[in-house]
């Protein structure tokens, strides 16, 4: 679980700096839990939905989703419906290949989604990325939002980047702030919080 009191205290030694940006963005639940497996299959149908889109326009193309297959949260419901019924709803060609591949490689035990969470981080990257949809940006995004995984911190995001660009008043490469990253090690998905959350604000001071 990612535990951000935990985290302001160990950066409030740490990095001061760091803990007062989380305790100012980060999100207000101060614990954020895992998903339960049974939604493993959904967040990662989401996640495919959502790519390049903003969360307005995502949002209405997952209601459709969740209207048309009536169990988003089942690869075996899901893999029923055909390609021309999915791109009804607004998917692109290419994002309704991914859904499908997804649901038929979890039913067909190419990727054992219940068997995840016992995983290390790097390892479920390696078993999600054979999924054909399922970069590494996707898979860390599960780390980091279905399972709650404490210490992600995905350099490739280009939201995290224009944060941290902005924190530290430097122009980063993916290569650098990977690097930088592991100072904030291991509550990176706090920071990761607290970074995107600062971009929302309004708060110039």
């Amino acid at each position: 679980m990612i535990d951000l009191d935990s985290a302001i205290k160990h950066f409030g030694v740490k990095d001061p700096e760091i803990a007062e940006l989380i305790r100012r963005y980060a999100i207000t639940k101060r614990v954020i839990k895992k998903s339960p497996p049974l939604l493993y299959a959904r967040e990662l149908f989401a996640s495919i939905v959502s790519q390049q889109l903003s969360t307005k326009v995502a949002d209405i193309i997952w209601g459709r989703f969740s209207d048309l297959v009536k169990s988003p949260d089942s690869p075996e419901v899901v893999k029923t419906f055909s390609v021309e019924q999915l791109r009804a709803i607004g998917l692109s060609s290419q994002k309704t290949s991914y859904i499908l591949a997804i649901a038929n490689g979890v039913t067909d035990g190419t990727v054992k989604l219940d068997h995840l969470d016992g995983l290390n981080d790097e390892v479920i990257i390696a078993e999600l990325v054979q999924l054909k949809g399922v970069g590494r940006w996707t898979a860390e995004m599960f780390l980091l939002f279905t399972l709650a995984r404490p210490d992600v911190f995905s350099a490739g995001d280009l939201g995290l980047r224009n944060a941290a660009d902005k924190f530290t008043g430097k122009k980063l490469t993916p290569e650098k702030l990977q690097k930088l990253s592991t100072a904030w090690s291991p509550h990176r998905s706090a920071v990761s919080l607290a970074l995107w959350h600062s971009l929302d604000s309004k708060d110039e001071s």
